[in-house]
């Protein structure tokens, strides 16, 4: 298999990734009702970690109300709510207790609230093998240390499909989702900005880096 080059990333590339996923994901946030001003404009992003692999339109992007998205393939394929997502906390010991709280939902209803997550992306969960039941469902839990977990981790796995999802059980909210299949697949959107390779880069510049345009004159 070959291996995918490297593209050099300027600001004119990022920015221009960042404008063009902009749109997509906004309209990820607005089906799934997330409290996100609608359209996410550039001035709502924190930062953006653009894809540096050659033909790979995306990246990782962090909106300053600490929600979190990535973009690729043509679709959002990863959401997370960094406020209230239990699952990606360093330090669950210290961190889930203040998750505490009865559920009120059961773990069926929250496996037909992941389905319902995808019809309203305006994906059919039959196509993405998630009709039938998960591959493993994660919680609640009744913890040693005396409180009650309410959120659960639903995931459907084979080996056409991965989809992964974090449901606060108490709220009736999604705080995570992953979803990576083949038949998920769009186009990209387009860019004017043509990046560079990176060996082209560095092809371009060598010798440059240390050319001293400040050294002192010579002694005779």
């Amino acid at each position: 298999m070959p291996i995918t080059p490297f593209i050099h990333v300027t600001a004119a590339f990022s920015n221009a990734v960042l404008v063009a996923i902009l749109p997509h994901v906004s309209d990820f946030a607005k089906k799934l009702d997330l409290p996100i001003s609608q359209p996410i404009t550039t001035s709502q992003v924190a930062h953006f970690n653009v894809a540096n692999l050659k033909g790979w339109v995306g990246g990782g992007l962090f909106l300053t109300n600490h929600y979190q998205f990535a973009f690729g393939n043509g679709y959002v394929q990863v959401f997370h709510n960094l406020n209230d997502n239990p699952y990606i906390l360093d330090d669950p010991a210290r961190a889930w207790p203040r998750f505490e709280g009865p559920d009120n939902m059961t773990t069926n209803d929250a496996v037909e609230f992941a389905r319902d997550t995808l019809r309203k992306l305006g994906y059919d969960p039959k196509l993405l093998h998630a009709d039938g039941p998960p591959f493993s469902v994660h919680g609640p839990y009744d913890m040693k240390a005396g409180y009650h977990f309410p959120f659960c981790d639903i995931q459907w796995d084979d080996e056409k499909v991965g989809l992964d999802f974090q449901i606060d059980m108490n709220k009736k909210i999604l705080v995570g989702m992953e979803l990576v299949s083949t038949n998920l697949f769009s186009p990209d959107p387009k860019i004017d900005v043509v990046p560079e390779l990176e060996s082209d880069y560095q092809k371009r510049i060598q010798g440059k880096m240390f050319v001293r345009t400040n050294a002192p004159a010579h002694h005779p």
